[in-house]
């Protein structure tokens, strides 16, 4: 009994097998997972920070996006791969999050209707920046394309691999989400102020 619990394996079994190989399996997958997710999620939370627009969701969509890709490691073919297949999770994530955003309205039970950025990291920062202020109201398909371009800065043909999505419909929607900025800014389509 002594060298069960101690790990020992009789010597008729060869190399480990059942039980004891698979805890050392799941301890090995654990810690490359680890490895890997580490090191992507601080930019995981910027990049949700800036889709989603809030502290709070951010931080549940991260954390929900660590729990699909955890649940889900086996769908992972290139370790080297991480940071893209994470981010396709990710940014699915918060797609399923802006889309119920749409469908369900959220009503403050504290009675203050009018809740202030400054609590809000996010918030205070989209409210500071004039970029990021202008992709208001911008449609969440192309505030997508335009925070992965120009905060993540992928490439389009990457934006297209991680969103699911041909390259035609990257460059469409950010076509539109760079008139939706322009048009907040107030500039005409030729670039001087109107």
């Amino acid at each position: 009994m002594k060298a069960l619990s101690e790990g020992a394996v009789g010597s008729n079994l060869g190399p480990a097998r059942g039980p004891a190989r698979s805890a050392r399996e799941g301890e090995s997958a654990e810690a490359r997972f680890r490895s890997m997710a580490i090191g992507e999620l601080d930019r995981a939370y910027r990049l949700a920070g800036l889709l989603l627009g809030d502290a709070t969701e951010a931080e549940d969509a991260t954390q929900e996006a660590l729990l699909r890709a955890w649940t889900s490691l086996k769908a992972l073919r290139d370790p080297a791969g991480f940071q893209a297949w994470f981010d396709r999770i990710l940014v699915n994530v918060c797609r399923d999050r802006m889309r119920r955003r749409s469908r369900i309205r959220f009503i403050d039970i504290e009675g203050t209707p009018e809740q202030t950025a400054s609590g809000d990291p996010f918030g205070a920062f989209i409210e500071r920046d004039a970029i990021l202020g202008a992709m208001r109201g911008m449609r969440d398909e192309c505030r997508q394309v335009v925070v992965m371009h120009y905060w993540a800065d992928l490439p389009l043909n990457e934006i297209g691999s991680r969103l699911g999505m041909p390259l035609g419909t990257v460059k469409s929607r950010l076509h539109e989400g760079r008139e939706h900025m322009r048009k907040s800014a107030g500039r005409p389509a030729d670039g001087k102020r109107g």
